[in-house]
C-alpha cells in the first residue's frame, strides 16, 4: 500500500486481499484487521486497485457520488476497467462516430499520433546521446528521423502502422544502449509476461499511463472505445491506446531509464514468478509509484507559449483539444514535448 499524502491525487492499492472501505468522509484501507492507510475523499483524485484489492459497497457508492474514478488493474501491466460515474455526451458521441468514418480525418488523426510518437523517440534518444556519446543511439535516432519523414506519403491507417512498428523496433534496438547500471540489460521489448526487470518496469508504466489516459478521456465524455489509430474493438479501449502512445516516451520509458541510471531500481528489487514473469517485490513497488507520481505531478515549461504545468496537466490538454478538434472538425495536433 502506497500512503498517500495531501498532494498526491492518485491513491494505489497493492496489499493482495485489502479491502477499500468507507469511513466517515474518509476512505480506509484495511487488511487482516490492520489499517493501512486513511486519507480523506476530498484529496483523492483517482483510485487504482492493482491486484486483488476489494472495494466495499459503501465505498463503491461514495466514489460514485464524489465522481472518483476507480481503476481496476494487476500487476502484469493489465488495466481491466474503470468504475465511474458518465451517462455520455450525445453529441459528442456521434461527432466521434462522424470522425470516425470519414476515413482523410481519421488518416489524418492516425498521423498526427505516430508523428508525435517517433519524435518523443527520437528526442529521447538524442537528448541521451548528447549527455553520454553512444554511436549506435545517434545511428538509431538518424534512421528514426528518416522513417518519419516517410510518414505524410502513407495513405492509410495501417501504412501508418507500419511506420510505426518500423520506428518502435529500431528504437527499442537502441533503448537497452541508453542503460549504465552494471548486471541491468536489455535487448527487447517482451510483455505478458514481462522477463526481465527493465521490461517489467515499463509493462507497469504503460499500463499506469493508460490508466490516466482512460479516465481522463471518459472524463472529457469521449467514447474511450473509438479510436483513430488502434482498431475498434470490444477487448480494447482503443482511443485511450491512440493518446497512451503519445506519452510513453515522457512519462515511462525516461523514468524507467532514470531509476536505473541512478540506482533506485536494481535487480533485487525484482522477483522471478514461476511462468518465467518478472516483477517489482512489494516494498519496491511502493517506491516505483512513489517516483511516478512525482513525475507525474512535478511542475515543468513546455509548449510554444512556455506555459507551467504537469505531465497529468499535459495528458489532459491532449484529451480536451482532441475533444475541440472532433467538435469542429479541424485538424488536431497533439503537444510535442522537449524531452
Amino acid at each position: 500500500m502506497t500512503e498517500g499524502k495531501p498532494t498526491m491525487p492518485v491513491l494505489y492499492v497493492t496489499q493482495p486481499g485489502a479491502e477499500v472501505r468507507k469511513k466517515g468522509a474518509r476512505l480506509q484501507v484495511e487488511w487482516q484487521g490492520q489499517l493501512l492507510a486513511t486519507l480523506p475523499l476530498r484529496l483523492i483524485e483517482r483510485l487504482v486497485l492493482l491486484g486483488p484489492v476489494q472495494l466495499s459497497a459503501a465505498a463503491t457508492q461514495v466514489l460514485l457520488q464524489a465522481r472518483i474514478p476507480v481503476l481496476f488493474c494487476n500487476m502484469r501491466g493489465n488495466c481491466y476497467g474503470v468504475l465511474t460515474v458518465g451517462y455520455g455526451d450525445s453529441e459528442l458521441l456521434l461527432a466521434q462516430v462522424e470522425r470516425y468514418r470519414d476515413e482523410t480525418y481519421r488518416l489524418s488523426i492516425a498521423r498526427a499520433i505516430v508523428s508525435t510518437k517517433i519524435t518523443h523517440q527520437q528526442r529521447l534518444l538524442r537528448r541521451h546521446a548528447r549527455n553520454h556519446p553512444n554511436p549506435v543511439i545517434t545511428q538509431v535516432a538518424d534512421q528514426i528521423e528518416q522513417i518519419l519523414a516517410t510518414l505524410p506519403n502513407r495513405s492509410s491507417v495501417s501504412e501508418v502502422m507500419g511506420v510505426e512498428g518500423q520506428a518502435s523496433a529500431l528504437y527499442f534496438s537502441a533503448f537497452g544502449h541508453c542503460l549504465r547500471q552494471s548486471g541491468i540489460t536489455f535487448t527487447e521489448r517482451n510483455r505478458r509476461p514481462p522477463r526481465d526487470p527493465v521490461n517489467a518496469v515499463l509493462s507497469l508504466g504503460y499500463m499506469l499511463v493508460l490508466s490516466e489516459v482512460l479516465s481522463t478521456v471518459m472524463a472529457q465524455g469521449l467514447h474511450p472505445g473509438l479510436g483513430f489509430l488502434h482498431e475498434v474493438s470490444n477487448r480494447h479501449p482503443a482511443l485511450a491506446l491512440d493518446l497512451q502512445e503519445l506519452a510513453r516516451q515522457p512519462i515511462v520509458d525516461r523514468l524507467t531509464l532514470s531509476l536505473f541510471n541512478r540506482g533506485v531500481l536494481t535487480k533485487d528489487d525484482f522477483l522471478t514468478q514461476p511462468n518465467g514473469g518478472v516483477r517489482l517485490k512489494e516494498q519496491s513497488l511502493k517506491r516505483f509509484l512513489l517516483f511516478y507520481e512525482r513525475a507525474m505531478t512535478t511542475p515543468f515549461r513546455y509548449g510554444r507559449d512556455g506555459k507551467i504545468g504537469t505531465l497529468r496537466d499535459w495528458i489532459k490538454e491532449q484529451a480536451q483539444s482532441l475533444k475541440k478538434a472532433i467538435l469542429s472538425g479541424e485538424t488536431w495536433l497533439p503537444e510535442v514535448l522537449e524531452l
